[in-house]
């Protein structure tokens, strides 16, 4: 009898335990966010009175999407604009940076 007592709080022991680290475990995120879309972006950029879009290409690396355009006044433009959000993070004209 003594044996079975042992043995349930040993049990209960564990049990206490692995809770402990359940409640103390890392916080898994739940929100997923979601990166533009080439065309998503093109609309967003052409909006914003950018055109004659030459070359889009994505960095998932560093989490941009490079452009060569056009801007509203026709100078040739390079712009890193950011996946997620899409605000427009550099503007190169002649190459000067804008920001």
């Amino acid at each position: 009898m003594i044996r079975r007592v042992k043995v349930l709080f040993i049990s209960s022991g564990m049990c206490c335990l692995l809770q402990s680290y359940v409640v103390h475990a890392d916080p898994v995120d739940t929100t997923v966010v979601k990166m533009l879309s080439v065309p998503s972006a093109m609309k967003q950029l052409e909006s914003d009175g950018y055109y004659d879009f030459r070359m889009i290409k994505i960095e998932r690396k560093h989490n941009e999407i490079a452009v060569k355009a056009r801007n509203r006044v026709g100078d040739s433009v390079e712009l890193e604009m950011d996946l997620y959000s899409g605000i427009i993070l550099h503007e190169k004209t002649h190459g000067e940076e804008i920001q």
